[in-house]
């Protein structure tokens, strides 16, 4: 079952507008080139409560201009235009256990008034072989999202949908665009435990 949130919302205006760091280039780097890694616990909240290790490792950032070029990608065409665009860029990695990882398509980066930060990080989600085979509805969510907001010591927690689509929406009162993100799942997932390494 499909909801979508106010914390969606959130992450999406999070997503378009946040980032005020410089950002050498997309280009790919070394892997052991990270500028920030974190680790954490994914907590499942839709069915069985079930808990797994994660790694975020971050390379570089989405700056502002380009993060607005794929807003309107999303406008003349759809989500599926926007993946094969970017799926090959390399900003870091996620991985949880027992999963190979991904590379981070897009990542932002936003400082917080109580002086936490927030970190919002999209990568080509996870399938399994029987729904790309199937062609099961949830491949209609290609991105994975995890949220992350972290103090000053480098501890916090956060948010993670493991099934996300992504759209732009018009308004019917302003007649301007948002960026729409969509949960497949009924609640996105808890972050627990983060730490800054």
């Amino acid at each position: 079952m499909k909801t979508k949130s106010i914390f969606v919302a959130l992450i999406a205006a999070l997503i378009v507008l946040s980032g005020t760091y410089s950002v050498s280039s997309q280009n790919k780097k070394k892997s052991s080139d990270f500028k920030e890694v974190y680790t954490g616990t994914l907590m499942a909240t839709n069915g069985p409560m079930r808990t797994t290790s994660f790694n975020l490792s971050i390379k570089d950032y989405t700056p502002d201009d380009v993060a607005q070029g794929y807003l309107a990608m999303l406008v003349e065409g759809n989500q599926f235009d926007l993946l094969k665009k970017i799926k090959d860029l390399d900003l870091g990695f996620m991985s949880a256990h027992g999963s190979l990882g991904r590379r981070l398509l897009i990542v932002r980066k936003h400082e917080l008034a109580d002086g936490k930060t927030r970190i919002v990080a999209a990568f080509e989600r996870w399938q399994t072989f029987g729904e790309v085979r199937g062609g099961y509805r949830v491949s209609d969510y290609p991105f994975g999202v995890i949220e992350i907001i972290i103090d000053a010591k480098g501890k916090g927690s956060g948010t993670f949908i493991a099934a996300c689509a992504v759209d732009m929406k018009k308004d019917k009162k302003t007649g301007k665009y948002q960026l729409e993100l969509e949960n497949f799942g009924t609640f996105p997932n808890k972050v627990m435990g983060v730490m800054r390494r």
